[in-house]
C-alpha cells in the first residue's frame, strides 16, 4: 500500500513540474506576467479540468498561440474554441492550434472569432468527405488568398467540403483553390471587346470540383455571368474590362 501511495504521490509531482515547466514557455514566449500570467495559469488549469485535455496540454496550447502573435487576452477568449474543435476532432491540439490561429489571421478575424471558426470546422469536416486535419492543409494554401479576395471563411470551408466530396483534398485542394481565386483577379483585357456582346471564361465549379467554360454577357465595362458559378452560389465572377 505505501509503494501505491509513494507511486501516486511521484505522478502528482510530475504532473505539477510538467505544468509548470509548460506555464513558464508560455510566459517566455507570450512576455505574460503578474496578474496575466496567473489569468493564463487559471484557464489552463481550468480547462484540464472540463475537457479531455490535461492542464499541461491546455499550456502548451496556450504556447502555440503565443508563437503566433497572441497576447493574454487572444488567449484567454479563443483557447476554449481551440480545445473543443481539437477535441471533437480528434486532431492534436498542436495541430489544431495551428491551423486556428493562422486562418483566423488570413481571414482578418480575432482570437474571439475562435469558437465560430471551430464550428464552422467541425461541421464542414463532419458533413464532407474530409477532416479537420485536411482542411487544416487546405486553408494554409488558400486562406491569404480567399481572406485578401473577401471570401468569407463559411463559404471556403464549404468548397473544400465539396471539393473533398470530389476526393480532392488536403494540400491538392488548396493549390487548386488558390490557383482558381488567383486567376479570377484583376482585369481582363480583351482586343475589340466593345464590340462583343458576350465572351467565353473558365471558372471553377465547386460541385464538380472542375474547370468549366461559359459565356459571359458584356455590358459596358463589365463582364457577368447571368448564374452563379458555383454549387449553392459560393461565387460569382465578374470582371472589369479594358482595351488592350
Amino acid at each position: 500500500m505505501t509503494g501505491v501511495v509513494t507511486g501516486l504521490g511521484t505522478a502528482a509531482v510530475k504532473t505539477a513540474a510538467d505544468f509548470d515547466s509548460a506555464m513558464s514557455k508560455v510566459a517566455a514566449v507570450s512576455g505574460a506576467t503578474g496578474s496575466n500570467f496567473d489569468s493564463l495559469r487559471d484557464k489552463a488549469r481550468e480547462m484540464g479540468a472540463k475537457t479531455k485535455f490535461s492542464a499541461t496540454e491546455a499550456a502548451d496550447a496556450m504556447n502555440y498561440m503565443a508563437m503566433a502573435g497572441w497576447k493574454t487576452e487572444d488567449m484567454l477568449s479563443g483557447i476554449e474554441g481551440v480545445m473543443y474543435l481539437a477535441a471533437a476532432s480528434g486532431e492534436d491540439l498542436a495541430t489544431t492550434s495551428d491551423i486556428v490561429t493562422d486562418a483566423l489571421t488570413a481571414f482578418g478575424l480575432t482570437a474571439a472569432d475562435s469558437g465560430h471558426f471551430a464550428d464552422v470546422l467541425a461541421a464542414a469536416s463532419s458533413n464532407a468527405n474530409t477532416n479537420v486535419s485536411m482542411m487544416g492543409e487546405t486553408f494554409k494554401y488558400c486562406a491569404p488568398v480567399a481572406g485578401a479576395l473577401g471570401f468569407s471563411v463559411e463559404d471556403t470551408a464549404e468548397a473544400i467540403g465539396l471539393m473533398g466530396n470530389a476526393g480532392i483534398k488536403a494540400s491538392q485542394a488548396g493549390t487548386s483553390m488558390r490557383s482558381i481565386m488567383t486567376n479570377l483577379t484583376g482585369d481582363v483585357k480583351l482586343s475589340g471587346y466593345a464590340k462583343k456582346d458576350k465572351i467565353s471564361v473558365q471558372y471553377f465549379d465547386v460541385e464538380t470540383a472542375e474547370l468549366k467554360l461559359a459565356e459571359m454577357y458584356v455590358t459596358g465595362y463589365k463582364a457577368k455571368l447571368k448564374k452563379d458559378t458555383s454549387y449553392k452560389g459560393l461565387w460569382t465572377v465578374s470582371f472589369t474590362l479594358k482595351e488592350m
